[in-house]
């Protein structure tokens, strides 16, 4: 129980005497440093372009460095073979994709991928077909080891997934298909998970995924371009008209078919790779 406040001080003065702790509100982001903080301000504001003395050639080269790095894709060469999952990253993010070909990086292992892998190879065995192939045509961000650990748990949770898609009790006419396509001055290696052919003669492209769907409109319409690439590569492999063919997304963790709502042509294709590189 709160007892009652009292009706006058205890102390006739402050008992803390003369010592009163004191401060400014707001706070000075920089406090004490301040002085310091601006010193160092006026300095470099004064600084003559070409005062670093013995240090201003290797500024000069860093500063360069960093320019190409940010605006010039055509400083570096690019591959004669570029995978259609890559192709996203090409047309999009030039700029970082040229700094990854002047200093490649290992890319640390992701458990999703060999998920993915395992998954992709279950498939097969479940429909009795196997691919010309042994790795996926996965996203970057996808890409992992085979020393990463996988949970069964989750390779049998897309399992009994799969067995609820609508491709459970179809037969692909291919699985794992790897082509080469064509595209301006490179080859694009499409490897396709599978294609099914429909009751009025039409083909469907599916592209199995393991990890997360696209987060909003723009992330599908990146992401689409793998699907144009993979149905233009059928469609000319097979000998049939692009538009014979339809192209999805099925990620089996969100059991979740993503058709996008326009898929680029040859034509749109080559005009975003040649823009990427000018």
């Amino acid at each position: 129980m709160i007892g009652e406040l009292p009706a006058t001080s205890a102390h006739e003065e402050n008992p803390q005497g003369e010592d009163v702790d004191l401060f400014t509100w707001p706070m000075d982001p920089l406090g004490r440093r301040r002085d310091a903080v601006e010193r160092a301000a006026e300095l470099v504001r004064s600084a003559r372009p070409d005062g670093a003395g013995r240090w201003q050639a290797g500024l000069d080269l860093l500063l360069e460095e960093r320019r190409r790095r940010l605006t010039e894709m055509d400083s570096v060469e690019v591959p004669s073979r570029v995978p259609a999952s890559r192709f996203k990253d090409y047309v999009t993010d030039p700029a970082s994709v040229a700094a990854g070909l002047r200093r490649p990086m290992p890319e640390r292992p992701y458990r999703a991928t060999r998920l993915g892998t395992l998954f992709h190879d279950w498939v097969e065995d479940r429909y009795g077909v196997h691919g010309s192939i042994e790795t996926l045509d996965a996203f970057p961000a996808e890409l992992d080891g085979d020393d990463v650990p996988v949970e069964h748990e989750q390779l049998q949770a897309l399992q009994a997934t799969f067995e609820r898609s609508p491709w459970a009790n179809l037969t692909p006419v291919d699985v794992e298909r790897e082509i080469h396509l064509p595209l301006d001055d490179r080859i694009i290696i499409c490897k396709i998970d599978a294609v099914y052919q429909q009751d009025d003669g039409r083909y469907q492209v599916v592209d199995w995924k393991t990890g997360k769907a696209p987060k909003d409109a723009r992330d599908l319409e990146d992401k689409q371009l793998q699907l144009a690439l993979y149905r233009q590569a059928y469609a000319e492999w097979k000998g049939v008209d692009p538009e014979l063919i339809d192209a999805v997304f099925y990620y089996v963790a969100d059991d979740a078919i993503i058709r996008p709502e326009r898929i680029f042509s040859r034509e749109e294709l080559v005009a975003l790779w040649r823009a990427s590189r000018t």
